[in-house]
């Protein structure tokens, strides 16, 4: 039974590894392999179908002089009988035909035939029975060759027979065959030589595909195949894979930009947690000391002891409900909540926040340069919160009897206020991070001068929500000028009656600095 089925499970191995090969061979070997094949197909087709047309359009001629030939050749024999086996021959017949006359007992004789022709042709009963129609039939000698022979009846009962040597032909359709076997076979070297070429050119914006994905692959998503967008299919399939490597870059970038953020979010969400949880440890850890304090004391401790008691913890209570507000205010503006925006002028906050900074400070120069009203869309409390905290952060961080300056500016489309100091000033990297939360530059968790850290990254939110920004401009030595940029009111100026039905007061520079004999305001603001 194994023996039966072998040759079959031969055939299927080798078919098996004929697909192999073939799959695994290269585009461009597949590619000339199969315009190879359809030339020498097209050849062969070609040569087949040549020659057949030809042959057949010889072998009509042939036939056509045999026809023309047998009526005279019927007539010059039944009026010249020869002998049998009589070699002449009438010089009235042409050579180029063989002329036999075959009786009725079988006898041939020959009536005239091609020169250096082989004497008779013998042909069989049932082809002498074939009158009328031209057939073949091969010659009794060794050459090989073959005859068009046409058998007519003649009156006295026997038979005419007519051939013609079909050599010449033979040779002239094997000639042909000959030209198109090596006309094929040049067709192909052509192909070989012209095809390889054209096929290495074609394909070689592919091996710049590959080579491109190979580098996207080891991660450099930059890159682009060079190859010009055209009407053909390789630069079809080049912009459109530019296209998606474009897309794919963006999205991988997104995604990494997220990524970061979301690592940067969750980084400082944990800092802000253990940041919150660290400045509101201390106050509660102080109020809780003190309670036990004052409960060990009992009875014991008198009134001015317990009232001591009593304003330590209500102070270290005003603290934390200052860092819970500091908090909620930042989550407030976190969660996206709307401002009372309506337009302000920032000269006037500038000098509130001056006066007050005055009163709480008496020996500090504090000067505000305001050369006319600023008119700008804002939450009149929270740009005044912003001012505050600026003024205050440069009170806290400068020497005592340190100048402050606060300027007012308006330029095209923005107002601008500045407040500048000549304190230490901050390094590079300080600056960078000054506007986080809970961030101090002294790097020390005391509260011996400021507080938790929260004021800047307070006036920076604030200030974003505006849709303005602030921006420290600070070196170490030479202080630190901290400037907010708001956009400016799409009105600049109100009617008094309006600005009073409204129930906005008018205040002048002039009139909140009169009280302090540095003030230099000049001109007057409206709020």
């Amino acid at each position: 039974m194994s023996c039966e089925f072998r040759p079959r499970e031969d055939e299927a191995v080798t078919v098996a590894r004929w697909r192999k090969t073939v799959r695994g061979a290269s585009l461009r070997t597949r590619v000339m392999a199969a315009a190879a094949l359809l030339v020498a197909l097209t050849c062969l087709v070609t040569a087949v179908l040549g020659t057949t047309l030809l042959r057949g359009y010889l072998l009509s001629r042939s036939d056509a002089q045999l026809r023309d030939f047998a009526t005279v050749a019927s007539r010059i024999v039944q009026r010249q009988p020869l002998l049998p086996g009589d070699s002449s021959r009438p010089q009235t017949l042409p050579t180029q035909f063989l002329v036999e006359v075959v009786s009725v007992g079988g006898q041939i004789r020959v009536a005239g035939g091609p020169l250096g022709a082989a004497d008779g042709l013998r042909l069989s009963a049932a082809q002498l029975s074939d009158t009328g129609t031209p057939f073949t039939a091969a010659a009794d000698d060794v050459s090989g060759g073959s005859w068009r022979v046409l058998v007519q009846r003649l009156s006295s009962g026997g038979h005419l027979v007519i051939a013609y040597s079909l050599g010449d032909l033979d040779s002239t359709v094997t000639r042909l065959e000959i030209a198109d076997a090596v006309a094929g076979a040049i067709a192909v070297v052509l192909l070989a030589g012209i095809g390889l070429p054209l096929m290495r050119a074609s394909l070689a914006p592919l091996a710049r595909i590959e080579a491109t994905a190979a580098a996207i692959a080891d991660g450099d998503l930059s890159r682009r195949i060079d190859h010009p967008a055209g009407n053909t299919e390789v630069g079809r399939l080049a912009e459109a894979l530019d296209v998606m490597l474009v897309s794919i870059e963006t999205a991988y970038l997104a995604r990494a930009d997220g990524e970061a953020r979301a690592l940067g979010s969750e980084e400082r969400m944990r800092r802000f947690a253990a940041d919150a949880s660290h400045e509101l440890r201390t106050p509660l850890t102080s109020v809780r000391g003190l309670a036990e304090y004052g409960l060990q004391q009992g009875d014991a401790a008198s009134r001015e002891e317990l009232l001591r008691l009593m304003a330590l913890i209500a102070r270290e209570a005003d603290r934390m409900g200052v860092l819970v507000a500091d908090l909620l205010l930042l989550a407030r503006f976190d969660a996206g909540r709307p401002l009372d925006l309506r337009p302000v002028d920032l000269a006037s906050l500038a000098a509130e926040s001056v006066t007050r900074a005055r009163i709480m400070d008496p020996g500090r120069p504090i000067t505000l340069e305001a050369a006319e009203p600023v008119i700008v869309d804002a939450d009149g409390e929270r740009l005044r919160q912003i001012i505050d905290n600026l003024i205050g952060n440069a009170l806290q961080h400068t020497p005592a009897g340190s100048p402050v300056t606060v300027t007012v500016t308006g330029g095209a489309g923005h107002g601008q206020l500045t407040v500048a100091d000549r304190g230490p000033g901050m390094t590079a990297e300080q600056a960078s991070r000054v506007f986080e939360r809970f961030y101090r530059t002294d790097g020390a968790r005391t509260r011996a001068r400021g507080g938790a850290g929260l004021g800047l990254a307070i006036a920076a939110s604030l200030a974003a929500a505006h849709g303005g920004e602030i921006t420290v401009d600070t070196a170490p030595g030479r202080g630190s000028a901290f400037r907010v940029r708001l956009p400016l009111a799409g009105t600049s100026q109100e009617t008094p009656t309006e600005s009073q039905g409204q129930g906005s007061s008018r205040l002048t520079l002039t009139g909140w600095l009169d009280g302090g004999d540095k003030a230099v305001g000049v001109g007057k603001a409206q709020c």
